[in-house]
């Protein structure tokens, strides 16, 4: 009785299928999916079997007839490689294409913030008082971040990051503080009382007022930089080089600036008896609290007639009639008979007596800005009837 012949499942070393076959030695077997012995060999199998395979055995097969070379050699290793090669490239493509898009969509959304301010103003129909309303609504919330992010930052390197020129303005503060305290206030019972769109210059600015709950009130200036709306460092601390007390008593550099306060001694009848002068005192302020001082200076008499005195007398003048630097229309924190000025002084000494001299007034005003406030030119043609 014949014995039916077992048949098995094959691994075929040539193209990696599977093929069935009868169990045991037989030198001719032959894969019945690329007709090769599956033996390592150089030369194809010496007959065709009789008859195909299950065609279900190639559901099996890790690849196709043409990946196996005319010499018997697989040709799987140099595909694989070819894929991996292939796969790299497209993700380096890729990852250089997202970098491309990602700088051109970061230039557009910088310049689409810079130009906020005038699509602000020409979608806007109406009056100037509109136009500033629309430009307050697009500020304030990031004036809002950048006040309470400064006064909440733990770090100089914290603060530096809502400030207007921040590497300029790190140095700087870093000195200041050396001497002066930081403002203590509670962000948490900080509430903003008023607001206003100015010009300086050819920038737009917003001045705001806040107050701390039974607490201190300040101004605090902001403007766009980077993309963004900064707090004016200088503005906000009442920046000077050295602290004021400290240099009337002698010590420090002998030629800073200063923001200082100003009054002047005599009223503007008094001055035109006593000639061409102006007699002034300047001290230093005191942040939060506009009701209090610090050391008066000594006292300083300039010449009406020259920059530094038109400069001062039209603050005056335009503090006592309404007529601020910049169209301010907020009333400012300091009495009537005050001034704010950005100054140059200078100390000299002579037989242990100490003399301060007003080198140059640089502004009328404690923002951080070339503009003087008013104009000097026009002033002098006023003067002298031009």
């Amino acid at each position: 009785m014949t014995k039916s012949t077992k048949q098995v499942w094959y691994h075929c070393g040539r193209c990696g299928s599977l093929f069935e076959a009868a169990f045991g030695y037989d030198e001719a077997r032959v894969c019945g999916v690329c007709e090769k012995t599956p033996r390592t060999v150089v030369w194809p199998a010496r007959k065709k079997p009789e008859k195909d395979t299950n065609p279900d055995q190639k559901a099996f097969s890790k690849q196709p007839e043409a990946m196996v070379e005319e010499d018997g050699r697989r040709a799987v290793k140099k595909t694989r490689k070819g894929s991996v090669m292939m796969k790299i490239v497209i993700v380096w493509t890729f990852l250089m294409l997202l970098a491309v898009w990602l700088r051109h969509h970061y230039t557009k959304t910088t310049t689409e913030k810079e130009n906020l301010e005038l699509v602000a103003l020409r979608m806007t129909k109406g009056t100037l008082a509109d136009e500033n309303i629309a430009l307050l609504n697009k500020a304030l919330p990031d004036c809002h971040r950048a006040l309470g992010g400064f006064l909440s930052a733990g770090t100089p390197e914290g603060r530096n990051q809502f400030v207007v020129n921040p590497i300029e303005t790190a140095g700087k503060m870093a000195i200041f503080y050396r001497f002066n305290p930081f403002p203590k206030v509670d962000v948490n019972n900080l509430q903003r009382t008023g607001q206003e769109v100015i010009k300086v210059g050819e920038t737009w600015m917003l001045l705001t007022r806040w107050k701390e709950k039974d607490g201190v009130e300040f101004d605090a200036i902001f403007r766009r930089d980077s993309g963004t709306w900064r707090l004016d460092w200088n503005h906000f601390s009442q920046y000077s080089q050295y602290p004021w007390t400290l240099f009337l008593a002698g010590e420090g550099s002998a030629e800073a600036e200063f923001r200082l306060r100003a009054r002047q001694k005599l009223s503007e009848s008094d001055s035109e008896r006593i000639g061409s002068r102006i007699i002034f005192t300047m001290f230093a302020p005191v942040f939060g609290k506009a009701d209090e001082a610090g050391m008066d200076s000594p006292d300083f008499v300039i010449d009406r007639q020259s920059d530094e005195g038109l400069l001062i007398r039209a603050a005056l003048t335009g503090r006592a009639d309404g007529k601020r630097p910049f169209g301010q229309t907020m009333p400012p924190l300091e009495s009537t008979s005050e001034i704010r000025l950005h100054v140059r002084v200078k100390r000299t000494e002579f037989g242990g007596k100490r003399a301060f001299i007003l080198e140059k007034v640089i502004a009328c005003h404690w923002i951080d800005s070339e503009e003087i406030g008013y104009d000097l030119e026009e002033l002098k043609d006023d003067l002298f009837g031009n």
